[in-house]
């Protein structure tokens, strides 16, 4: 029987930071995997001049399409980007989902990024499981310059194979400059590849919920 695993970001776009786990869980054949975000991004072309309205149709749209390389459609929230807030109605409706498709790990926002909405999408994903009798595995993603002081406790290493998928799924992202997040990506992956001390060249790296040196099934059955 297949695992599901959530991953729970504030933004279209946020799933670049874990687009390799993604298709590794996908190319696995052993997970069901569902993308859940809060907004749609409604704020990301502003100095542009481009509406609230248009903009999160279009980022909607570009998220549509990132999923659906990966075969699965993206579930949006009814947060509002620049205004998401851990609201009790939000922690209910994640909530909700967790307790429908009872996933085995989380993957979300590292609490105390520097963007205050990933702060609150980590913390309505802590409070949905509050409110849940369930307890699946957390880990937090890393993203670029927002995560800080964030202890790796967590890599996921790839081969180029997995590494070129990851590069066209975010370049699906042009309105949020996809070919220059790509750019960035590949130089991280190449970090955390050289971090993480593997056989595969690139990696990702992850906080975890747990205790340094806890063991975690999702890993360990995973990897």
């Amino acid at each position: 029987m297949k695992k599901t695993v959530f991953m729970i970001n504030a933004h279209p776009d946020d799933l670049v930071a874990s687009a390799g786990l993604a298709w590794m869980l996908v190319e696995s054949g052993d997970y069901h995997l569902r993308v859940i975000d809060f907004s749609r991004g409604e704020r990301g072309l502003q100095q542009k001049g481009i509406s609230m309205e248009v903009c999160a149709a279009i980022r909607t749209q570009e998220e549509k399409t990132a999923c659906g390389m990966l075969g699965i459609e993206p579930i949006f929230l009814h947060e509002i980007d620049g205004e998401i807030h851990a609201s009790r109605e939000t922690c209910q409706e994640l909530a909700d989902l967790i307790s429908a498709e009872k996933p085995c790990a989380i993957f979300t926002h590292w609490p105390v990024d520097r963007h205050v909405d990933h702060v609150m999408c980590g913390a309505a994903t802590l409070a949905a499981l509050r409110l849940c009798s369930l307890r699946p595995e957390v880990f937090f993603h890393h993203e670029t310059h927002q995560t800080v002081n964030m202890p790796f406790l967590r890599y996921v290493s790839f081969d180029q194979h997995i590494m070129d998928l990851k590069m066209k799924l975010i370049r699906k992202y042009v309105c949020q400059g996809g070919e220059e997040i790509a750019e960035r990506k590949l130089c991280e992956a190449r970090f955390f590849g050289w971090k993480a001390a593997g056989v595969h060249p690139y990696a990702e790296a992850y906080g975890s919920y747990q205790m340094p040196g806890d063991p975690s099934p999702f890993f360990d059955a995973f990897l």
